[in-house]
């Protein structure tokens, strides 16, 4: 499914595009940790698409600074509006294309930050640096946390992310993709659970594993070393008006960390 330029920029234009949310639990605690934003489009015929049938065709159409713009202003707003009803969001986290990573999306993220009284530190971005080892690539997200912003390492073990990024690259975070986290208890993607837990260790970051859908993939996960959930076991990706009501059913139904 390919979309063209004027497609997307009519989505920018005409509020088509929205972001849904989604919750993260430490797993430990049983607490409400974070947020994933993510970005979906109200197509006016197709229904609305999931990211991965247009986020292909954004940086050819050039429009990725567009796109970030509307997904760093958007999820921060909302993140003022809960944090003012008294719904405090620890973290939130948003997906950014690697040709984004850079000085202008690092302003666009403060600008809207100081906009709407957020704080920076709780405000990350998501990415997985792509192709061969890159200094330039690595200094660029230096910078993100320079100035006070947070950055994950998004899908360990996916694409082609080569290991010299995780000898240099800064990250704060290291997310494990739903691919890995939902066949917990496999050999080969234990063995992957437990490769990213153990780098996340020698960076002294967390792990976020997605993919957690019933009490017993969060068992193994936490046995393996995680120590944040996303998943169906807490959370659907939501519109804004329904998060709050998942924020209240966290650590409902057995969905605690055992005490036994």
């Amino acid at each position: 499914m390919k979309f063209s330029a004027a497609e997307l920029r009519r989505a920018l234009e005409n509020d088509e595009l929205l972001l849904l949310y989604q919750a993260q639990v430490d797993m430990r605690t049983g607490e409400f940790a974070g947020i994933e934003c993510a970005i979906r489009w109200d197509h006016p015929q197709r229904g609305r698409l999931h990211a991965v049938p247009f986020v292909d065709d954004v940086p050819p159409a050039g429009l990725v600074p567009d796109f970030m713009r509307f997904v760093v202003r958007t999820a921060t707003r909302q993140i003022a509006l809960w944090n003012a009803s008294g719904l405090r969001i620890p973290r939130y986290s948003v997906n950014a294309w690697p040709v984004a990573i850079g000085d202008e999306l690092i302003a666009d993220m403060l600008a809207a930050c100081g906009e709407y009284g957020v704080d920076p530190g709780t405000f990350e971005v998501e990415t997985q640096p792509e192709g061969s080892y890159d200094r330039a690539m690595c200094d660029r997200l230096q910078r993100f946390r320079d100035a006070g912003l947070r950055v994950a390492l998004d899908d360990f073990g996916e694409g082609s992310l080569h290991f010299g990024w995780l000898r240099d690259a800064p990250f704060d975070v290291v997310k494990i993709p739903v691919m890995f986290g939902k066949n917990a208890g496999r050999p080969y993607d234990d063995a992957v659970i437990t490769a990213a837990v153990a780098f996340a260790r020698a960076l002294g970051a967390p792990t976020v594993v997605e993919g957690v859908e019933t009490l017993g993939i969060r068992d193994r996960v936490l046995g393996l070393g995680c120590d944040i959930g996303q998943g169906f076991l807490w959370s659907h990706q939501v519109e804004a008006d329904a998060f709050p009501g998942v924020v209240r059913a966290i650590g409902v139904d057995g969905a605690r960390p055992s005490t036994t």
